[in-house]
């Protein structure tokens, strides 16, 4: 059960949608798209968009189902008290190497465009211990740090893009729909990735007195991740050319770098583009490792998810420095996410969902 003032609100379930599914591949979605897609790759983003409506949808009606509990109270309704642990901790690790990857490219990001000498060790453990002050505060810090942040970070990022459209080429995104049926195929696994995050919804639903005015806040979530999705894949490739995008690793800071307006008052806008980004890879980091924290928290049987919080920082840190570089660390990402991140975002809920319709389980409003 949660307690009075654990309460998140419908509008703090958008936030958390937005703010943890938008993170590290922002940077890089337009450039795997444009590889997989050419020119018609942001045509495909509603097409993903409209796949994880489904999937997110389905993870609400599995919560809707067991109000006011999570996923590892009713998973062990559904499934049984052992197999419902084994789940937790399957969640709890995935989210653990999610909270170390976010933290590594961070530090290889840094690295090429700010603090060009600092170790990497530094870097990398500064970010973890933020976070961990952060989720120490539990879940409604968690849920009003995401709620604070995001005006704070995407309005400067949509005026920030605006100068660039002068230097926009309509001819670029031509042509629009050349195969593109196999290329949808192709881009799925880039899709999956890019929206991965609002599985953390099964353990943040359970917060709210309300559940069922999670399917709004969710929705919109998606909706306007899709649509800032869209729009910066339509302006990097409208400037780059497919071509170009495709070699291009940070496309989305290669636009900023490009604006080039008289009279500007911010020479670096570049700078000022990857203190935003930072932002949104810390409110990933924080709602993914409150999930770790909290899971712990269920499989051992302890009254606060907090005390965990500190100790998993070597873990993490350890993890993060595991591959030799950031292309040993992409490949590893993409082939742990895009397998395991797929079962659990959307095969685990629906098993649950249909087991628990077959054994008519339900949870009890209280």
């Amino acid at each position: 059960m949660i307690r009075n003032n654990d309460i998140i609100s419908p509008y703090q379930i958008a936030m958390i949608v937005i703010m943890t599914t938008i993170g590290v591949g922002i940077f890089s979605l337009p450039s795997q798209l444009a590889e997989t897609a050419g020119t018609g790759a942001w045509f495909i983003i509603p097409i993903g968009g409209l796949i994880n409506i489904i999937f997110i949808n389905i993870i609400l009606r599995l919560n809707n189902r067991f109000p006011h509990k999570t996923l590892p109270e009713y998973a062990e309704a559904i499934i049984g008290k052992v197999p419902g642990k084994i789940l937790t901790a399957s969640y709890a690790i995935y989210f653990l190497i999610v909270v170390a990857y976010e933290a590594r490219v961070v530090n290889e990001v840094i690295k090429a465009f700010l603090l060009f000498r600092t170790p990497s060790e530094v870097i990398i453990i500064s970010i973890i211990l933020i976070c961990t002050y952060a989720v120490r505060g539990g879940v409604e810090c968690v849920a009003r740090i995401m709620e604070v942040f995001f005006p704070l970070l995407f309005i400067p990022l949509l005026l920030i893009m605006i100068p660039g459209i002068t230097d926009l080429d309509a001819t670029n995104i031509m042509p629009m729909f050349y195969k593109l049926p196999s290329k949808i195929f192709i881009s799925l696994p880039t899709l999956v990735l890019s929206f991965a995050g609002y599985e953390v919804l099964l353990f943040y639903v359970g917060f709210m007195r309300n559940p069922k005015k999670a399917y709004k806040g969710a929705n919109i979530g998606i909706i306007f991740i899709t649509v800032l999705y869209m729009i910066i894949t339509i302006m990097c490739l409208a400037m780059f050319g497919v071509n170009l995008l495709k070699d291009t690793v940070w496309p989305l800071l290669g636009y900023v770098r490009n604006i080039n307006l008289p009279g500007l008052f911010l020479e670096r806008l570049d700078a000022v583009m990857l203190s935003i980004w930072l932002f949104t890879v810390y409110t990933t980091m924080v709602s993914s490792y409150f999930v770790v924290t909290y899971s712990l928290s269920k499989i051992l049987g302890a009254s606060e998810q907090k005390q965990f919080a500190l100790p998993l920082v070597p873990l993490i840190y350890y993890i993060a420095l595991l591959p030799d570089n950031i292309a040993q660390m992409n490949d590893m990402a993409n082939t742990l996410f895009q397998s395991l991140g797929v079962i659990l975002i959307s095969i685990v809920p629906i098993l649950l969902l249909v087991i628990a319709w077959i054994r008519k389980v339900r949870g009890e409003i209280s």
